[in-house]
């Protein structure tokens, strides 16, 4: 795993230091995986916004199903199980 330096000072350390005691899933972790949650975090976020656009852009566009075909397949899923 590659290593990476942060320079910060002591009051955004205090802060990590406090986000690190006060939030329950990095409780007992360390400042690293701090870093490694919030990095998560911001990569489900972009993913979650690309997937809004293209819906957004899907149906500016007219590209889903229609009325016709959303029936079907709520029948077929009904019957299907």
């Amino acid at each position: 795993m590659a290593k990476i330096s942060i320079y910060l000072d002591e009051r955004r350390l205090e802060q990590i230091d406090r986000l690190i005691e006060t939030s329950p899933n990095l409780t007992n972790r360390s400042r690293s995986a701090l870093i490694s949650h919030l990095i998560d975090q911001e990569i489900t976020r972009q993913t979650k916004l690309r997937m809004v656009e293209a819906a957004k852009l899907v149906d500016e566009l007219d590209l889903g199903w229609t009325k016709e075909e959303e029936e079907c397949v709520i029948i077929d899923k009904e019957v299907c199980g």
